[in-house]
């Protein structure tokens, strides 16, 4: 598998391929002429779902962070209210 291809998968796609890889690795299916190969996609792999997540961590961080004035506003208003 090359990078190309990788970078064109899900993150599911990818962590599918690693359990792959690992099962095999688990298992004894992988000769040793294809372990250094494997290990390199592996490698490639997790890179690729790292990246995946960070990305949708900062979404998320936006999202929260758009949010978060309105929401506190909100919030001091209701607590004003209160007093």
């Amino acid at each position: 598998m090359t990078k190309e291809e990788i970078d064109k998968l899900t993150y599911d796609q990818a962590l599918e391929q690693l359990k792959l890889i690992s099962s095999k690795l688990e298992n004894k299916e992988i000769s040793i002429d294809d372990l250094t190969e494997q290990v390199k996609v592996a490698n490639m792999l997790t890179d690729h779902c790292k990246v995946k997540l960070n990305a949708t961590e900062e979404e998320i961080k936006k999202i929260i962070h758009t949010d978060l004035p309105e929401n506190t506003q909100s919030t001091n208003q209701q607590n004003e209210e209160f007093e």
